[in-house]
């Protein structure tokens, strides 16, 4: 596994996981009444959620016996708290909203009806006032009282109009608020309970489960990739003859050596990969001899001993610019 993809997958595993650790610490936090105490058991929280992650690829890859057997039931054991927290926090909020769209559509929607209803009677009812102070206006005004007449119609019209422009506001008000309920829906509202029940349930395990799984998985490719790197370097090589310049032990002569397999030496499982590696490229290609080191966990010396019993099968050749393929 490449190191970005490893560094994708840990960044995604972090993600996820930060998901429940907020979702625990909300929990805790809404649980205890004191803040202060609240906001300590919340942090504590988050710090036993992050360890319930790391605990599953320490138990696997590490620990053994009852170590391991221990870490693994408190990692359960804390899955099922921050799962529990995650499936709650879910739920509830499916449930509040229907519960707050059921009161809505019911009870609110009677209430601003009566509303309705009570500003239209009062509505009728300004109306007949005005009518009545009209007709009471003009019966002054035939007895010649013309001030009194113009006084009581200002009055009561200026009273009544001020009350039925509020009236019909609350009634336009109240319109716009029950058509804007009933095209509301409610959240998972096509959902059956049982299925939404299973939705917020696998989610909360998916939670689990996911980041567990890639933080085990990133560290036993980690591992895999440390192994064979460490089976291309070997610690000391051996002895050359003085008068051939060949590996100790070796006696064949330099047509026999320039066949690979039959390199006793403990240098030959890195040269096969040399050899190999050179196959492949085009002729002319440079051969670093460093970065060649730097990949098999050698060095420079030794893996300058190895470049020349390559040059020496045929597959590379040294030039002025360093080794190159042939």
């Amino acid at each position: 596994m490449s190191k970005k993809l490893s560094a994708l997958l840990v960044a995604i595993a972090f993600l996820l996981s930060s998901v429940t650790a907020i979702s625990v610490a909300l929990a805790m936090y809404a649980l205890i009444e004191d803040k202060n105490l609240a906001l300590l058991f919340a942090s504590a929280a988050v710090l036993l959620d992050i360890f319930k992650y790391l605990a599953w690829p320490v138990a696997i890859r590490v620990l053994r016996g009852v170590s391991a057997a221990l870490t693994i039931s408190c990692a359960l054991l804390l899955s099922g708290v921050s799962g529990w927290a995650t499936y709650d926090r879910l739920m509830t909020s499916i449930s509040v909203s229907k519960a707050t769209h059921e009161v809505m559509t019911t009870e609110r929607v009677a209430a601003l009806t009566t509303m309705a209803q009570k500003d239209s009677a009062l509505i009728s009812q300004l109306d007949k006032e005005i009518s009545d102070a009209g007709a009471q206006a003009n019966d002054l005004r035939a007895r010649g009282m013309v001030s009194k007449a113009l006084e009581l119609e200002e009055s009561v019209g200026s009273r009544a109009a001020a009350q039925r422009t509020q009236a019909i506001a609350r009634i336009n008000a109240g319109s716009i608020e029950i058509a804007h309920i009933k095209s509301g829906v409610a959240k998972a509202s096509s959902l059956p309970p049982l299925l939404a029940h299973f939705l917020c349930l696998g989610f909360a395990l998916s939670l689990e489960i996911v980041p567990a799984l890639i933080l085990s998985g990133v560290r036993s490719s980690r591992r895999s990739s440390m192994h064979v790197v460490a089976s291309c370097a070997i610690e000391t090589p051996p002895p050359e003859n003085e008068v051939t310049g060949m590996p100790a032990g070796v006696t064949e002569t330099p047509e026999t050596v320039k066949n690979p397999e039959t390199l006793l030496d403990s240098n030959a499982e890195i040269l096969k990969t040399l050899v190999v590696h050179a196959k492949t490229l085009a002729p002319g290609t440079p051969v670093k001899l460093k970065e060649f080191a730097k990949n098999c966990r050698i060095g420079n010396l030794r893996a300058g001993e190895i470049f020349r019993n390559a040059e020496t099968l045929g597959v590379i050749r040294k030039t002025t610019i360093g080794y190159v393929s042939t």
